[in-house]
């Protein structure tokens, strides 16, 4: 077997990993369906942790932006001069 080849199989192994972990971890997820209360409950759940994290995620950048002295508008928006 040619060494040139090694980094190239070590890739395709990994990425066989993460591929196999992906689908494990989906197949054990319960099927949604959009009749019963517990998964809409479930989807209600998820959805509020996803704007949660959205919102979370918008105050951590105007913080930052506060605190670094930088806004976020676009440089074409500044007035120079």
């Amino acid at each position: 077997m040619d060494p040139a080849i090694a980094p190239l199989l070590l890739f395709a192994f990994v990425a066989a990993m993460a591929g196999t972990w992906m689908e494990l971890r989906t197949s054990l997820e319960p099927v949604r369906c959009s009749e019963c209360p517990h998964c809409r409950e479930a989807l209600a759940v998820r959805q509020r942790e996803a704007d949660e994290d959205a919102r979370r995620q918008r105050e951590l950048s105007s913080w930052y932006a506060r605190r670094n002295g930088l806004d976020d508008r676009d440089d074409d928006d500044r007035m120079i001069g």
